[in-house]
């Protein structure tokens, strides 16, 4: 057996959906849940995600704690907490950006705690308990970000316990990570809330923009129902990166328009020949 005991912080989507995937793997004995949202942490107990709910004062217990929650949340916590961290625990989290996180990892670098950073590439415009699923992160690749303080013996230990849930760990640093999923994660999130708010602001002078919205459509703003504060925080702790990933994507519909505007379309199917080839 990998852990003891774990506590999940935040039982929403990706906590409860871990917390499934590591019961599958018998490699953690006990699993507690911890959640400001009453109603969260009953549905996660209820699905046998969790043994059992917890205080966060009993985050003492845990030799793994996994914070499913807002950066700015794990801040507040682990301020409050850190003193009754046991020695040797593993800490990590599952944010979408890691430049922020892996430096207040470091400000605690002084406690026998071993923060590794985490993001699974895994998950849903859909939130809360009710979606989670054991499967989520089978054959998903899982970001692994070993901290200045964490021992390789524990960062080891943790990858094991990552692989035994059918994720693909992916190991590289935090500033590295969050200019790629600027294009990858971010952009993609931004383009889908805009281009959602194109259609309103065409409908206000045509409603029958509305009847005719189509599949395609709909797969491609699917993104846009995914929850509103999750991502202002992500947009606040990765801007720079994001502003150079809009800038990218300008520059290509820009010379996109220009060909369009000049009857370039040879130049477009061009274009478009390469990028229907080009394999993800």
């Amino acid at each position: 057996m990998l852990f003891n005991t774990a506590m999940i912080i935040g039982t929403g989507l990706i906590g409860t959906s871990l917390a499934l995937s590591f019961k599958e793997t018998k490699e953690i004995n006990t699993i507690f849940g911890y959640d400001i949202d009453n109603n969260s942490l009953k549905e996660s107990l209820k699905l046998g995600a969790i043994d059992e709910p917890a205080k966060i004062s009993e985050i003492s217990k845990a030799d793994l704690i996994i914070f499913a929650t807002p950066v700015e949340s794990i801040k507040s916590i682990l301020h409050d907490t850190i003193s009754l961290v046991k020695e040797n625990t593993v800490i990590t989290d599952v944010g979408s950006t890691k430049y922020k996180i892996m430096q207040l990892f470091d400000t605690f670098k002084n406690k026998r705690v071993n923060f590794i950073g985490g993001h699974p590439l895994a998950g849903s415009e859909k939130s809360g308990p009710l979606d989670a699923k054991a499967n989520l992160f089978k054959g998903k690749k899982y970001v692994l970000i070993k901290s200045a303080n964490c021992d390789q013996v524990y960062f080891n230990k943790f990858e094991r316990l990552i692989t035994k849930i059918g994720a693909i760990p992916i190991i590289i640093d935090a500033k590295t990570h969050d200019e790629i999923l600027s294009a990858t994660s971010h952009l993609p999130q931004i383009i889908s809330y805009y281009l959602v708010k194109t259609l309103m602001n065409l409908k206000e002078d045509n409603e029958n923009y509305l009847k005719l919205v189509g599949t395609g459509f709909k797969d491609t703003t699917r993104l846009s129902k995914s929850d509103p504060q999750m991502w202002i925080d992500i947009f606040k702790q990765n801007k720079e990166n994001i502003l150079r990933a809009i800038e990218n994507f300008e520059k290509e519909l820009t010379a996109f328009k220009k060909d369009l505007i000049e009857d370039k379309y040879n130049e477009i199917k061009n274009d478009m020949i390469k990028i229907s080839k080009f394999e993800l």
